[in-house]
């Protein structure tokens, strides 16, 4: 009986030459199972490298054409930007074509006028007092190798409303030292100014405020001949600047 189910899961397989003959083998039934299963992943796989090979040309030729379309699109918001600007160009000479003349003139020395009043509020506002610096001090400490700049920076303007803006105290050194400029707040200095305005020390004042400017190591206070104090609107214009000689 045992023999029967063993022939029943197995075979014998004789191969005969012109000159030899070669086995019995014996195949079983896990070995053709097994010899199915390889046979149809390779044939799968041949199947899959085939089925990419013919797709990538057609991948290849999508990006192109996604690339194309968006060169496209964008070409089509340019267009549609001039076309606008055309039309406003178009709309705004119809305007002046169907305007008369003499109205035109008038329009024309109006805006004028109304220049020629802003640049006079400009400049009256340049004019105009934005503070002042009183009650300055220079102290020189060998002990420390520390020199000390105080003064009170005031509120020129007559209706007292809030003034905010930027100073800067300048340290400069003697003709033909060696030394270097010092700032107080420490900042990059471009032309002999402060390349950004915004690192000086803030203040926003309705009256006075007062401000010290402090230089460490100051071994030798002769190197140094004169100190600047600048002083910047909160918009960057520099409203004032003062030379004191050490």
């Amino acid at each position: 009986m045992k023999h029967d189910r063993k022939a029943q899961k197995s075979w014998f397989v004789i191969i005969i030459g012109d000159k030899e003959r070669h086995g019995p083998f014996e195949i079983t039934r896990r070995v053709v199972i097994l010899s199915i299963i390889c046979l149809a992943a390779v044939i799968a796989v041949i199947a899959a490298g085939s089925s990419w090979l013919c797709s990538r040309p057609y991948i290849t030729s999508n990006n192109s054409l996604a690339e194309e379309l968006a060169g496209a699109r964008q070409s089509i918001e340019l267009i549609s930007r001039e076309k606008d600007n055309f039309s406003k160009e178009i709309q705004r000479l119809r305007v002046e074509i169907e305007t008369p003349r003499e109205k035109r003139k008038d329009l024309v020395s109006d805006e004028k006028e109304l220049t020629v009043a802003a640049a006079k509020r400009n400049a009256a506002d340049e004019t105009k007092p934005f503070v002042s610096l009183e009650e300055i001090q220079i102290a020189y400490d060998a002990g420390n190798e520390t020199l000390k700049v105080r003064f009170t920076i005031k509120n020129e303007r007559i209706d007292e409303d809030y003034i905010s803006g930027y100073v800067f105290v300048i340290l400069n050194p003697a003709p033909g030292s060696s030394a270097l400029h010092k700032t107080s707040p420490v900042a990059e200095l471009a032309g002999g100014a402060p390349r950004f305005y915004k690192k000086g020390e803030y203040f926003s004042i309705a009256r006075f405020k007062y401000i010290e400017g402090v230089f460490p190591s100051i071994s030798d206070r002769s190197k140094y001949t004169s100190v600047s104090i600048l002083v910047y609107a909160d918009d960057g214009k520099l409203k004032l600047r003062k030379e004191l000689s050490l």
